[in-house]
């Protein structure tokens, strides 16, 4: 086998213990189910505190203080997770119906389920019946984690103990999985018999998915100790795994931060390329404006040599007037001629120059148009930069948002940290109490077993004392008998010698026993500073239970004995006496 016997007993012990804790919490079930005043729906919002439809760790420690039963945290928790039948973290309605109505009366599950729901406050009590037995369901759910978690630390105790082990000592058919029938031939093997029933009520707590089987996960779960402190690493685990989960989220903001200061960088830099752009836009604007103020001055200086041609036509005509009456006319007429031309050439001056101010007129709108643009641009660069400033006001009130939640989240670390000492404290407080209270119990428990060891050697040393006098007075009566009698007795009395012999080596064995209890309860005063304190404890009881199971055996055992020779004796002396009054009297 994979495992020693001693192991295996522990283990077949553990699966008893389960059986029966998922028993009795069955009875208090039915006790619960049977008040008529009892109706799931009252009950969960009598434990539901704080209205949000889902029970939490508070709750039930408050249900339970209300009741005067004291759970400890760990208790709480375990409660907690019993009731949280789909494992979601919450206890909502129908985890509460799951747990609370009766596994094995399907009747009485489904008149339970159809009572109809009465008004009630949620924290108004439920009738004393009903929160009698709802507090009951309750508490011997505590006692079995207590139970269990004593057994299951018994267990894990052992030098050979795995659980891969223990499954293969289960699973003798090497089918992967536990079925009843491989479990019911394991606890046969070792001396325990469990009914039907009870190998169903340790199936309903062990396989999780309900199919009929365990497996090794499932196995796993029911038989290992997982003592305080390793919640404690869980939850450590779970607040560094949170810690570690905002200092990503912390590294991703400065990331953006950072990335946010490179677009500014390169807002900036884009700013500057287009201001510089601009400026050249301006330039080329100067230059090409310089170059229409060029070309006008051109056109001015040719308006002024037309307005001086025309001054010259002016005198002309001037002079054409006064050579009207001159005798030179057709000289005039041809000088008539050549004016004409000229004031044919003057109009065409006219209608350029009149172009020209035109021309002027246009461009002085378009410096107009122009400002305008430039205006418009400007209004546009200015509500730009109103919302860049806007932009870098949303970044700075970011980064001082930022800078808050960091300083929030280091005061939240010296909080939990702080919170976390604390619990550290009253959690090492508690185990200090509860060191001292099983200390307490020990020593009850020993002082009571003094008193029965004391009680049982004077009933031994009574019952010897009446089986010598018995003896004595056989002894006396067989002498009157004839040969054969005597014969008979002696034989008897061997018999009687061997038993008592057997009865002195049973003694001796007790007495041995006695003293190996006497050396291990030195071992364990020479060890109660090391952590193998519990372990030896442990082994003392379960050492302590077998030598008073011995001891009640060896007790039922020569009260049988007694019996049996009391049965012969009596036989004997009728035997005896038939024959002495039987024989005929002789005549002499």
């Amino acid at each position: 086998m994979y495992l020693s016997q001693k192991t295996q007993l522990r283990l077949a012990n553990l699966i008893t213990t389960i059986a029966e804790g998922e028993k009795k919490t069955e009875i208090f079930r039915q006790v619960l189910a049977e008040q008529n005043m009892f109706e799931p729906y009252t009950a969960f919002k009598r434990l539901d505190y704080k209205k949000t439809g889902q029970l939490t760790v508070s709750d039930l420690v408050n249900f339970l203080l209300e009741n005067k039963i004291n759970a400890s945290n760990s208790q709480a928790e375990y409660l907690f997770q019993k009731l949280d039948q789909n494992k979601d973290g919450r206890i909502t309605y129908p985890d509460f119906i799951q747990f609370i109505l009766p596994k094995e009366d399907s009747r009485l599950r489904h008149i339970v389920s159809q009572r109809e729901y009465s008004s009630n406050k949620i924290n108004n009590q439920l009738p004393t019946e009903v929160e009698w037995g709802l507090s009951k369901v309750f508490y011997q759910e505590i006692k079995n984690y207590i139970s269990i978690s004593t057994a299951q630390e018994i267990l894990t105790g052992c030098a050979d103990f795995t659980s891969l082990d223990a499954f293969r000592c289960i699973d003798q058919a090497f089918l992967g999985y536990i079925t009843i029938e491989t479990l019911q031939n394991f606890l046969k093997q070792n001396g325990i018999r469990l009914s039907f029933d009870d190998l169903i009520a340790f199936f309903r707590v062990v396989d999780q998915d309900a199919d009929g089987k365990i497996n090794y996960s499932e196995l796993l779960e029911a038989i290992t100790f997982t003592p305080d402190y390793f919640q404690q690493e869980r939850q450590y685990v779970d607040e560094l795994r949170k810690s570690r989960e905002k200092i990503i989220q912390l590294e991703k903001e400065r990331e953006e931060i950072n990335n946010l200061k490179r677009s500014r960088e390169r807002i900036e830099e884009l700013k500057k390329s287009r201001e510089y752009l601009e400026e050249l836009r301006k330039s080329r604007e100067k230059v090409e404006q310089l170059e229409e103020l060029r070309q006008s001055r051109e056109r001015m200086e040719d308006l002024k040599k037309s307005r001086e041609r025309l001054e010259q036509l002016k005198n002309s005509r001037e002079r054409m007037e006064k050579l009207k009456y001159s005798s030179e006319k057709v000289q005039d007429f041809k000088n008539s001629r050549e004016s004409l031309e000229d004031l044919k050439k003057s109009r065409e001056i006219l209608q350029e120059l009149k172009s020209s101010r035109e021309r002027l007129n246009q461009l002085e709108e378009l410096k107009k148009s122009r400002q305008k643009i430039e205006e418009l641009e400007e209004l546009k660069k200015s509500r730009e930069r109103q919302a860049q400033i806007a932009e870098l006001r949303q970044s700075r009130e970011r980064l001082e948002d930022l800078r808050k939640s960091r300083e929030k989240l280091q005061q939240m670390e010296y909080e939990r940290k702080n919170y976390d000492k604390m619990e550290e404290l009253k959690k090492s407080r508690e185990r200090i109490e509860e060191l001292k209270k099983q200390r307490k119990k020990m020593e009850e428990l020993r002082n009571y077993q003094e008193s029965l060891e004391l009680q049982k050697k004077e009933r031994d040393g009574m019952d010897l004392r009446r089986s010598q006098e018995r003896i004595q007075e056989l002894k006396k009566s067989r002498e009157r008998i004839d040969q054969m009698e005597a014969l008979r007795n002696s034989r008897e009395q061997e018999r009687t010698i061997q038993e008592m012999r057997q009865s002195r080596e049973r003694i001796e064995q007790l007495r041995d026993s006695e003293l190996r209890i006497q050396q291990l309860e030195n071992q364990r005063r020479s060890l109660e500073r090391s952590r193998q304190l519990e372990k030896i404890e442990r082994d003392l009881e379960y050492e302590r239970q077998r030598s008073q199971e011995r001891i009640q055996r060896l007790e039922l055992e020569a009260e049988i004995e007694r019996k049996e020779r009391e049965r012969a004796l009596e036989e004997e002396i009728n035997f005896v006496q038939s024959r002495i009054y039987d024989t005929p009297k002789r005549r002499y």
